[in-house]
């Protein structure tokens, strides 16, 4: 699982539309390529290859007991906009590249 957090709602649709757009595969074990989790939508985000996601929805399901084994499949993590760190809600990014349980690139 690849997990890539972009800063705002907008921005996560936006990748994740051109993930969907530019890369299509098949699983037979009902598995999709790619995911979406925002505070009020969320599609495939337990069953995906790739998820994109809202930092403040990633550290709930970091921090939640019931996702300990969603969390062990993260392999890598891509921080989209991470100089968001200093803005508004910073203190979620710290935490999350605190909690990051693998590789992660910020960008």
């Amino acid at each position: 699982l690849v997990v890539f957090v972009a800063p705002t709602k907008a921005l996560v649709f936006q990748v994740y539309y051109e993930v969907s757009a530019r890369f299509s595969k098949k699983y037979q074990n009902n598995t999709e390529l790619v995911g979406i989790f925002t505070r009020d939508f969320r599609e495939y985000s337990d069953n995906c290859q790739v998820l994109v996601i809202v930092p403040q929805c990633l550290e709930i399901l970091m921090l939640s007991p019931e996702k300990t084994s969603w969390v062990s499949r993260i392999r890598y993590v891509i921080f989209d906009e991470v100089h968001a760190l200093g803005a508004e809600g910073g203190e979620v990014w710290e935490q999350l590249l605190l909690l990051t349980p693998c590789p992660f690139l910020a960008l």
